[in-house]
């Protein structure tokens, strides 16, 4: 899959031309190598050390200034020969940047296979970060709220004890005292006592003459 993304450029000498068999792939689209990933654009492939080892490709920007990524490789192969370098891709699912899997220069049946890291390419889509979420406060309408009157509980009815009889009770009026009625003059009474002086004192002298 995704094999039409790799094209290449003739600015570039032949690959069997050169000792590190420079050549430049444009990609239409995101890609995965061993170790990073290629945006859409044109790179440079070529081999790190030609001259002490044939299995390390480098791959730089297209002015060669920057270097994104060089790995080892073991050999592949292909049934089928093109006349331009061209690289096949690992399958990952849908979302996830093609890995490239071998490259191949043009007129080779013989190839340089990508060796990743332990794990392998990335197979997962890449987690966007979600956009914030705004909101706009509304204020709430106040609620209206009835507020019930408290009715003042009822006086407590108080039970009157029984008044004491001695000391509640309204005093009793006393009976006013009865004045008698005045009787005649006392001189009668004066006279009374005289006379009765007088018949004691003729009683005590009888008495002593006949004792004598």
């Amino acid at each position: 899959m995704g094999v039409g993304l790799a094209t290449t450029m003739t600015a570039a000498p032949l690959a069997a031309e050169t000792l590190d068999r420079l050549t430049y792939l444009t990609f239409s689209g995101s890609v995965q190598v061993p170790g990073t990933r290629l945006d859409a654009g044109t790179y440079r492939f070529r081999l790190a050390n030609p001259e002490t080892g044939r299995n390390v490709i480098q791959v730089l920007s297209y002015d060669g200034s920057t270097v994104y990524a060089m790995f080892h490789t073991t050999p592949d192969s292909r049934t089928t020969v093109t006349e331009e370098s061209t690289v096949t891709f690992r399958e990952t699912p849908a979302g996830v940047p093609p890995a490239v899997k071998s490259l191949f220069y043009g007129g080779e049946r013989r190839g340089y296979q990508f060796t990743y890291p332990k794990g392998g390419p990335i197979v997962t889509a890449e987690s966007l970060p979600q956009p914030a979420i705004t909101y706009s406060p509304i204020t709430a309408p106040p609620e209206e709220v009835t507020v019930a009157r408290a009715e003042p509980p009822p006086a407590p009815i108080l039970e009157e004890a029984p008044a004491s009889a001695s000391v509640e009770s309204a005093a009793e009026p006393q009976p006013a005292a009865v004045e008698l009625p005045h009787t005649a003059s006392p001189v009668p009474l004066v006279a009374l006592g005289g006379l009765a002086s007088l018949i004691l004192g003729l009683g005590a002298n009888l008495m002593r003459r006949l004792l004598s």
